[in-house]
C-alpha cells in the first residue's frame, strides 16, 4: 500500500503530470505516423499492382522474342533486365516518398486540430491563468504541429516524388524502345543494332543518380551558419 501511495502522490504532482503529456503526445505522433504509413503502404501495393502485372507481361514479350544467343541478343536482353532492375529502385524510392509525404501531412493535420483546441482554452482563460498542464499541452503541440508541417518541405518529399516518377518513365522508354528492336530483331541490320544497343547504354548511365533533394531554405539560417562553421574548424 505504500508503494502505491507514493506512485499515487508522485503522479499528483503537476511537473509530472506535464512530462507525461509530452510522453503521451510524443506516443500519438510515433501511433499516427506508423499506423498511416502502413495504410499507404498497403494501397500504394494495390495502386501498383496493374504496372507490376504490365511488367510480367513484357518479360515474356522480351524472353519470347529474344531468344537466340548472339553477343547482341544477350546484350539487349541485359539491358532490358538492368532497365527492369533500376526502375524498380526508383519506383521503390518513390513509394518511400509518397508513404512518408502522407504519413506526415496526416500526422500534422492531427496535430494542428489538438493546437485549435489548445489555442481556443488558452483563449478562454488567459496565460496567466492557464496552469502548467495547459500551457505544456499548447507548447508541445506547436512543436509536433510545426515538425510534421515543415518536415514535408525540408526533405522535398513532392520534387523527389516527381524526379524519381520521372525516371520511371525514362526507363520505361527504354524497355519499350529494346522491345521494339526485339520483334524486329531479324529485319534490323548491324550498325542499327549497334547504334541502338550504344544508344541504350548512354540513355541507362545518364538516368541511373540518386535523385534526392533537401531544400535548405527550409532550414533556419542560424543552424546553417553553424554548420559551416563547424565544417570551416574541422
Amino acid at each position: 500500500m505504500e508503494t502505491f501511495t507514493i506512485i499515487k502522490d508522485f503522479l499528483k504532482k503537476e511537473n509530472v503530470q506535464a512530462v507525461l503529456i509530452c510522453l503521451i503526445l510524443g506516443a500519438l505522433a510515433f501511433t499516427v505516423q506508423t499506423q498511416s504509413g502502413r495504410f499507404m503502404e498497403d494501397s500504394s501495393v494495390k495502386v501498383l499492382e496493374p504496372l507490376d502485372k504490365a511488367d510480367s507481361i513484357q518479360n515474356q514479350v522480351i524472353n519470347a522474342s529474344l531468344s537466340g544467343s548472339s553477343v547482341k541478343i544477350s546484350t539487349l536482353k541485359k539491358q532490358y533486365l538492368m532497365s527492369e532492375q533500376v526502375k524498380r529502385y526508383y519506383r521503390q524510392l518513390g513509394t518511400t516518398y509518397y508513404v512518408n509525404y502522407y504519413s506526415f501531412s496526416i500526422c500534422a493535420i492531427v496535430f494542428a486540430t489538438l493546437l485549435t483546441v489548445a489555442v481556443f482554452l488558452m483563449v478562454n482563460k488567459g496565460w496567466q491563468n492557464s496552469g502548467l498542464l495547459l500551457k505544456t499541452f499548447l507548447l508541445a503541440n506547436i512543436v509536433l504541429s510545426s515538425v510534421y508541417y515543415f518536415l514535408p518541405n525540408v526533405l522535398s518529399n513532392k520534387d523527389n516524388i516527381n524526379s524519381n516518377m520521372l525516371k520511371i518513365k525514362e526507363f520505361q522508354k527504354i524497355q519499350s524502345d529494346i522491345m521494339k528492336i526485339a520483334v524486329n530483331a531479324g529485319k534490323l541490320d548491324e550498325k542499327k543494332m549497334d547504334s541502338a544497343i550504344q544508344n541504350h547504354f548512354e540513355r541507362i548511365g545518364a538516368n541511373i543518380d540518386f535523385p534526392t533533394t533537401i531544400d535548405n531554405s527550409k532550414i533556419d539560417s542560424k543552424l546553417l551558419k553553424l554548420l559551416e562553421t563547424d565544417s570551416y574548424n574541422k
